[in-house]
């Protein structure tokens, strides 16, 4: 056996003229070996991000989860379809649910980041085809903090009708600016430009009625977006019901704001939210959620 030269530091010696071999830091992992013949793997598709959050995302993503079964319980489960993303203020990181899992099973694992600057005219394995419903309003609405995209039943129903919106309730009252009306293609919005429409009719609004569709909700932060997609779907649902019984008896205009600024005090929408979770755990839907065995 012959044995291979060293240099006075105990590392091989290179062989004349051979090129210098890449150094490798201390500690980490050895390069990949690729099997002979294998495919070369693929390049990353543009705005995929690690799976994994990191760790200024996590609390996004555990409230993401948190979100995902608080909507499940409130009649916008279908499925694996919906989505609920969330971002910090100001950040190009959005964090959304993963496509395969239903909103009622979603943990934190099952919230990926995305980079809000992708192509996403070409979605990357285990991303909703839909993420553009997303990524478009977050780039025009900087006001904008979390985005809610289902079909709950209610609410899809009105939404293929002529129907209007009326303020029978409180939890009308939500929507004091009005709802608005994407009436494009009754299909998936899979592209920026489908993506751009839908950020158009949503304009400064809250929520929006997918014609033939489903419904899109954006607001400040994932509490207020959880409430306001679980009152739109109970508003409409009163809607249908108090049709059935006799003419509408809507709440006088000039009572509205009133009644708003009354209802939806900044700090409500936490406790609605801490109560959803505790309703979640005591029903036994929280399983496999942070605190749950």
């Amino acid at each position: 056996m012959t044995a291979q030269a060293r240099t006075s530091t105990g590392t091989p010696a290179l062989a004349e003229g051979a090129p210098p071999a890449e150094t490798v830091a201390e500690g980490a992992p050895p390069a990949e070996t690729v099997a002979e013949g294998a495919p070369p793997a693929e390049p990353p598709v543009e705005g995929a991000l690690p799976a994994e959050p990191p760790v200024e995302g996590a609390r996004l993503a555990e409230t993401v989860a948190w979100a995902s079964r608080i909507l499940a319980m409130a009649g916008y489960e279908d499925l694996t379809l919906g989505h609920v993303s969330a971002r910090e203020p100001g950040g190009r990181t959005i964090y959304i649910k993963r496509k395969g899992v239903a909103l009622g099973e979603v943990v934190p694992e099952d919230v990926i980041a995305v980079d809000l600057d992708g192509d996403f005219d070409r979605v990357p394995e285990g991303m909703h085809l839909e993420t553009v419903l997303h990524t478009e309003v977050y780039k025009r609405r900087p006001d904008v903090h979390s985005v809610v995209h289902g079909h709950p039943p209610f609410a899809t129903a009105f939404g293929a009708t002529d129907a209007e919106f009326r303020y029978l309730t409180h939890d009308s009252v939500l929507f004091a600016g009005g709802i608005s009306t994407y009436d494009g293609v009754p299909d998936l919005i899979v592209n920026a430009r489908q993506g751009a429409d839908v950020a158009q009719a949503l304009g400064i609004g809250t929520a929006l009625l997918l014609r033939n569709h489903g419904v899109l909700v954006a607001e400040r932060d994932v509490q207020w977006a959880v409430l306001a997609s679980v009152l739109l779907e109970r508003a409409v649902r009163m809607q249908a019901i108090a049709g059935t019984l006799g003419p509408l008896h809507p709440i006088p205009q000039e009572l509205i704001p009133g009644i708003h600024a009354m209802k939806y005090q900044a700090d409500f929408p936490g406790e609605y939210w801490d109560a959803w979770v505790r309703e979640l755990r005591r029903s036994g839907r929280a399983f496999g959620m942070p605190g749950e065995r």
